[in-house]
C-alpha cells in the first residue's frame, strides 16, 4: 500500500505493527491481522464507516473457513474459528490440523490467513472508497 497508494501508507514502519504477531505480543488476544486491517481501515475512513467496515470485517473472519490461501502448497485443514481471538482461531486449526504451535503447518496457515484478511480488506475498501 505504501508503494501504491503513499500517505499515510509511506509514513508507517514496517516494525509499527510486529507487536501484532501472535495476537499482539504472543498473547494470543486478537488475531494481528485483525488488528492491523482494522488500523489500515481506520486511516483512510471516517469514523462511522470505519466501525461498519471493521464491523463487517470480523464478522466475516468469524465465519470464514480458514486458510483457504495457502502460501507453502500445503493441504492445510481448514477451520472456522467463530471468533476474533488468536487463541481460538490458531487452537481450533492446531487441534483439527494434529500439529504444535511452533510446527510449520501452524506458520503457513497464520500466513495464509494474513493474506486472506489483507485480501478481504482491499475489496472493502475498493467497494467503499
Amino acid at each position: 500500500m505504501a508503494d501504491e497508494i503513499g500517505y499515510p501508507f509511506n509514513q508507517i514502519p514496517p516494525e509499527a505493527f510486529t507487536v501484532a504477531a501472535g495476537g499482539y505480543a504472543g498473547q494470543a488476544t486478537l488475531c494481528g491481522a485483525l488488528g492491523v486491517a482494522s488500523t489500515c481501515i481506520g486511516m483512510v475512513c471516517d469514523a462511522d464507516t470505519q466501525k461498519k467496515l471493521v464491523g463487517d470485517l470480523w464478522s466475516w473472519y468469524r465465519e470464514e473457513p480458514f486458510p483457504q490461501i495457502q502460501p507453502a502448497g500445503l493441504d492445510l485443514t481448514t477451520t472456522v474459528a467463530e471468533s476474533v481471538l488468536c487463541i481460538d482461531s490458531v487452537g481450533k486449526f492446531m487441534e483439527a490440523q494434529g500439529c504444535a504451535y511452533g510446527d510449520p503447518e501452524r506458520k503457513e496457515r497464520c500466513a495464509g490467513v494474513a493474506a486472506e484478511v489483507v485480501k478481504k480488506m482491499v475489496e472493502m475498501l475498493n467497494e467503499t472508497l
